[in-house]
């Protein structure tokens, strides 16, 4: 009860005193300038780093604001900013980020006017457009009868592959000529068997005394001249026999979603000659697997062969089957033809299923082989192993080439790589290590444009993708690169800052230094040596080597991707003008030279549509590196827009090493 009462008193004082402060309200005049305090933003002034994130591109792609901004016209690469997790010259940060600066999903949206962010995303830069124009290429395939009449110049002796003593690249240029048309496509991929060993003929053209290769077919490009005769196709099934690829050949099978059906399909050669041969015998690999038992393998996974001409189909005795128990291909053993001797004829592989009751049949590397007699043809005289091949070459204007900056991986490559059929869903992990296998000498900077088989969405098809290497890995080149740039808050809102940094590393190689170092050379060329009387930016007079790409002016070198300020190169090279000077005077002449002419010139020719912004100072930063003869040091140099395409220098950091 007590409890109780002592509750009670304290809210009885409560609201006495909450009724004494309510009657007087003088307390809050005894607080200096209280009564004059009004509702005010509070200022949150601060410069700050931000990288966006990746769920921030969709959130900037889906804003109304940008939305509006980019109208019906933009709204693709609006979209494509989200998806693609990168802006580009269709979207760019500076239209489309100054919305994103005021949301909540900036985590410093309470900034006020003079805050400044500096922001750095990805951007996507333009691709090398071989790129483009090899995922474009002409699809192309080299035949039996090119074999014959160009390759071996023979009806007898040859076989249908190219060879050691006939290496693809001597004929494939001359084969494009004559079947490639360049309006097509300016890069072709040829398809092209390779024998792995030289092929060995029968004595000039007389009938071989032994056995030889009447017939053949790998089922590893395709199934060939050979048709399916499909007498029991279930509704359910959209085939039974197909190619498989070029790890498994021709392939049956009557199993889809979960189910078997009730089949039967025949996969029927075209007609084999066996015309005065005698002895005749097929070998092939295959596998079962899957049956309900081995026995139900045998009986349902036949052979058949057929006389030209006739209707009647005779089974022919596989001497060897798999175990029905995995999918390691085993031997046929010698499947005896000898009932078609000397005849024409046909064989097919017979497939029966049940319902409830199928399994899975593969078949590749068929060799029929056989003595021939005087009227039979006399072809090699030995089997000969072939693979698979391609190649990819480029038309430069008046003939075919195989570009240098181009590789392209091999049937062969894809089973090492552990895939099942000749294509990649994707790059990587797989291309990478395969270049360090193919390159293991690549120097940093190495760029290669690897074509590879990509599938998706149920089909391949050529792509082509640009790998870099770093010096310790090869690295896809995705083109979109990290870009760093400053927003202001200004009176009217968040607006983009101009000031433009351009990075140029050092080495071989390097696009944009490449890029920037090449106009410099260029400017020095058409502004100061051909006043002197050159003609020709590889003369090697004046201050330009006869590389045409490194100038002794102010010292850039585009193969380099530096500013080489050695003196004595620049004496090597112009002794006429730095023979009498002192090392000190010709890297200060350089140095002034690169700041106040050559750098602002190679800018205005690059950026011709830089402009001042009104109560903005629009600047240009350039991180390039300078090589002295023993070292390679970096700096900054600094150049501001003071007129349409016109730069001034502001400042470069090697005045504050003197």
């Amino acid at each position: 009860m007590k409890a109780k009462k002592y509750i009670r008193a304290a809210v009885a004082v409560a609201v006495a005193l909450g009724a004494a402060a309510c009657d007087e309200n003088a307390w809050n005049d005894h607080l200096n300038g209280f009564d004059k305090i009004e509702d005010q933003p509070v200022a949150d002034v601060q410069t700050v780093e931000y990288t966006l994130a990746s769920a921030d591109y969709s959130t900037i792609a889906g804003l109304e604001a940008n939305k509006t901004i980019a109208g019906e016209d933009g709204a693709a690469a609006l979209a494509a900013v989200g998806s693609l997790k990168s802006f580009s010259a269709e979207a760019p940060a500076s239209l489309y980020v100054p919305a994103f600066l005021s949301t909540s999903g900036f985590p410093y949206f309470t900034l006020t006017q003079g805050s400044a962010v500096k922001l750095t995303y990805n951007k996507r830069v333009a691709e090398d457009p071989a790129l483009q124009q090899a995922r474009e290429a002409q699809i192309l395939k080299v035949d039996a009868d090119y074999y014959t009449e160009f390759v071996w110049e023979s009806e007898e002796n040859f076989v249908d592959a190219f060879a050691p003593s006939h290496p693809a690249a001597e004929y494939l240029p001359a084969f494009l000529t004559d079947v490639a048309d360049p309006n097509d496509g300016i890069y072709a991929i040829v398809s092209y068997k390779q024998a792995l060993q030289e092929p060995s003929f029968g004595g000039g053209g007389s009938t071989p005394s032994g056995p030889v290769e009447l017939f053949a077919q790998t089922f590893t490009e395709d199934l060939g001249a050979f048709t399916i005769d499909n007498r029991n196709m279930p509704a359910d099934l959209e085939y039974i026999w197909s190619w498989g690829g070029s790890n498994y050949g021709a392939k049956a099978s009557a199993f889809a979603n979960g189910t078997s059906y009730a089949s039967e399909s025949w996969l029927v050669s075209p007609v084999v000659d066996l015309s005065g041969a005698s002895g005749c015998t097929m070998v092939f690999e295959h596998v079962v697997n899957k049956f309900p038992d081995l026995e139900f393998a045998k009986a349902n996974c036949t052979l058949w062969g057929q006389v030209d001409g006739q209707n009647t189909w005779t089974q022919i005795t596989i001497p060897t089957y798999s175990g029905n128990d995995s999918w390691s291909f085993v031997s046929s053993g010698d499947v005896s033809l000898a009932a078609f001797d000397g005849k024409k004829m046909r064989f097919a592989f017979k497939y029966v299923s049940e319902d409830g009751k199928s399994g899975t049949w593969e078949v590749k590397n068929l060799t029929i082989t056989g003595t021939p007699g005087a009227k039979a043809p006399a072809r090699a005289g030995v089997f000969v192993p072939t693979e698979n091949r391609n190649a990819i070459y480029h038309y430069d204007g008046t003939k075919w080439t195989a570009p240098a900056d181009m590789v392209m991986l091999q049937p062969a490559d894809y089973t090492e790589m552990g895939q099942s059929h000749p294509n990649l869903s994707k790059a990587e992990p797989f291309i990478s290590v395969w270049l360090m296998r193919q390159f293991p000498y690549a120097a940093e900077g190495d760029v290669k444009n690897v074509v590879w088989n990509h599938y998706a969405s149920g089909a391949s098809s050529y792509d082509c993708s640009q790998y870099v290497f770093d010096g310790l890995v090869w690295t896809p080149n995705n083109f979109v690169e990290e870009c760093t740039e400053q927003f202001v808050y200004a009176p009217t809102g968040w607006i983009y800052d101009p000031n433009v940094t351009i990075n140029l590393p050092a080495g071989k190689n390097q696009p944009e230094s490449t890029k920037y170092f090449q106009a410099c050379v260029d400017w020095v060329f058409e502004n100061i040596c051909k006043p002197l009387g050159d003609t020709s930016i590889k003369s090697g007079l004046f201050y330009i080597s006869s590389y045409g790409n490194n100038e002794y002016y102010s010292g850039t070198s585009a193969f380099q991707g530096n500013v080489d300020l050695r003196p004595s190169a620049a004496q090597a090279q112009y002794p006429a003008e730095y023979g009498s000077m002192s090392d000190d005077e010709i890297v200060a002449l350089e140095k002034k030279r690169f700041m106040e002419e050559v750098m602002p010139g190679a800018l205005a020719m690059l950026h011709p549509d830089a402009k001042p912004m009104d109560g903005i100072e629009v600047l240009y930063i350039i991180n390039f590196s300078v090589y002295n003869g023993s070292a390679t040091t970096p700096y900054t140099a600094t150049f501001k827009v003071v007129a349409p395409g016109t730069f001034e220098p502001v400042g470069c950091t090697w005045d504050e090493a003197e």
